[in-house]
């Protein structure tokens, strides 16, 4: 017979025991739920400028924080699309990395007249939402302002869309003009979409130079008043394969005779997918007491429709800029804070990727 003391003692262990197994198997459930789990790679991904699917150039880890930009830099190394990352890439510092440019078209309206893009509905904005996505830029300009070749090139589309649709829609751009364009640099066709036209001054087949008068400005199709609509369409002429143009375009000079710079970034969540921002505020700042000169407010790409570069993959994009200091900000799980400097002729790229931070970018 066993001693009451002795039961009592194996009762609780056997108690115990059961109370153990127990909650042992409820924490693997937990553990084996199905949900994503969003895991921080290190303290300081906030500073790193690509994403997790992209890789890190070699040879350039500690550099991210301690290599101050080059002093001097140069305009005409072009990178194509079909460039490696590690081929394009040149120097990074604090989240933002600079890239050569390929600004290989010219301006289709001539420096006597408007030829800067229209601020209020960029490549893939909406106009606050008022519009559908957009897959140009805008020159307004009155109507009659002679419209140029932004390339040399040859006329594939002379006429308007009444019957052949160029877009999601007929009649959308009224009459155009579109040319296509070789590069040694690039591997595909690049094409050149004129819309909206009052006159067509081209044919089809035929031979075009850069800065060769195509038409003229209009109102026709879908247009909102007098203005060129500005496609750029690479590898096939569809509504599909379109490009933001200011990637593209030479930009002005400053008033030093600098070529202006651009600011692009990519800002995605934990999953890749772009994040529709309508807010991205790029201040321009004074080199001398960091006081606010300027300020830009950009959206980014609204929807999947228009598409990033090739390699840099932005869903933002903002050209024509001042060499020197800015401060790109942005609310993205928290405020987002980003020095950045515009180089001559480059290309100064921001990345946020959500799944690498969880904290305020200070």
């Amino acid at each position: 017979m066993i001693p009451p003391k002795d039961i009592l003692t194996f009762t609780c262990v056997v108690i115990l025991s059961l109370c153990f197994n127990a909650c042992t198997q409820a924490n693997t459930v937990v553990q084996t739920s199905s949900h994503p789990q969003i895991v921080k790679t290190s303290e300081n991904a906030t500073q790193t400028p690509y994403s997790s699917n992209t890789p890190t150039p070699p040879n350039l880890t500690n550099q991210l924080t301690q290599t101050p930009f080059p002093s001097t830099t140069t305009s005409n190394i072009i990178f194509s699309p079909t460039s490696t990352p590690d081929e394009i890439f040149t120097e990074c510092r604090q989240g933002v990395c600079i890239y050569p440019s390929h600004f290989l078209l010219s301006r289709p309206i001539g420096g006597s007249y408007r030829d800067t893009i229209d601020p209020t509905y960029r490549y893939g904005s909406t106009q606050d939402g008022l519009r559908e996505t957009h897959h140009g830029v805008e020159f307004v300009n009155s109507q009659g302002t002679p419209v140029l070749a932004a390339a040399d090139g040859l006329v594939v589309v002379a006429g308007n869309d009444n019957n052949t649709i160029y877009s999601n829609w007929s009649y959308f751009y009224g009459n155009l003009v579109i040319l296509k364009h070789t590069f040694p640099s690039i591997n595909q066709p690049l094409f050149t979409l004129y819309g909206h036209l009052s006159k067509i001054s081209v044919r089809v087949g035929q031979s075009i130079q850069r800065g060769e008068q195509v038409g003229l400005v209009g109102s026709t199709g879908t247009a909102v008043g007098s203005h060129l609509h500005f496609e750029v369409r690479l590898g096939k002429n569809d509504y599909a394969h379109t490009r933001n143009p200011d990637l593209w375009l030479e930009p002005h000079n400053n008033s030093d005779g600098q070529e202006n710079g651009l600011i692009a970034g990519r800002i995605i969540d934990e999953f890749g997918d772009s994040i529709h921002i309508p807010d991205v505020v790029i201040k321009r700042l004074s080199e001398y007491n960091g006081q606010k000169i300027e300020t830009y407010y950009i959206e980014t790409y609204a929807d999947s429709t228009v598409n990033g570069d090739n390699q840099l993959k932005e869903n933002f994009a903002l050209g024509d800029l001042p060499p020197g200091n800015y401060r790109v900000s942005f609310v993205a799980r928290g405020l987002q804070k980003y020095d950045v400097i515009v180089q001559p002729g480059k290309i100064s790229m921001i990345v946020f990727n959500a799944a690498e931070t969880n904290t305020i970018n200070p």
